[in-house]
C-alpha cells in the first residue's frame, strides 16, 4: 500500500485554534470547517505535511488506541478533506524534521477524527472576501465626494 503524504492546501485554506476548536475556511470555495480532538490534531499535522502512518502513530501516542485502528479511522477522514479541498498530496516533499505534536502525560479515550463542513456562508464569503486585506485593514468606508456650495 502507498503511504501517501498529504498537506493543508496553503494558501487556499486558513484556519484558527480556538477553545478545543480547529475551524478552517477555504478561501476560493468559501466552505468553512470545524474540527475537534483528533480531528484537529490530525489536520495540525497536515499543516506539517504527514503521511498516513505518520498521522496514526503520532495520535497513537496521544490517544488510547492503537496505531492501526486509529490508520483505519484516519483514511475517511483525510478522503472527506480531500472531497473538501483542503489537502492536496505532496508531489515534491520538503525537508522537515520530526512531526511535532503536544502529547499529554495520559493518553486520552480516542474518537474517530470527523470533517463537519459548512456551505451555508459561502454565498457571504464569496461576495465579500476577507482574505484580500490591504494594509489599512479591513473593512475600509469609501471615499465620498465632496460637494461644494
Amino acid at each position: 500500500m502507498k503511504n501517501e503524504l498529504y498537506r493543508v492546501d496553503s494558501p487556499n485554506v486558513i484556519f484558527e485554534q480556538f477553545d478545543g476548536e480547529l475551524v478552517a475556511i477555504h478561501l476560493e470555495t468559501g466552505a468553512y470547517h470545524s474540527l475537534f480532538g483528533s480531528s484537529a490534531d490530525a489536520f495540525l499535522l497536515l499543516t506539517q505535511e504527514a503521511s498516513t502512518s505518520e498521522i496514526a502513530e503520532l495520535l497513537a501516542k496521544k490517544y488510547d488506541a492503537t496505531a492501526e485502528t486509529i490508520h483505519t479511522a484516519v483514511l475517511p477522514f483525510l478522503e472527506a478533506l480531500k472531497v473538501e479541498k483542503l489537502i492536496t498530496e505532496v508531489e515534491t516533499p520538503v525537508a522537515r524534521g520530526p512531526l511535532k505534536l503536544e502529547v499529554p502525560e495520559t493518553r486520552l479515550p480516542f474518537t474517530p477524527p470527523t470533517l463537519q463542513a459548512y456551505h451555508d456562508l459561502q454565498a457571504l464569503f464569496l461576495l465579500d472576501p476577507v482574505h484580500e486585506v490591504g494594509e489599512q485593514g479591513w473593512p475600509q468606508a469609501m471615499d465620498t465626494p465632496k460637494t461644494g456650495n
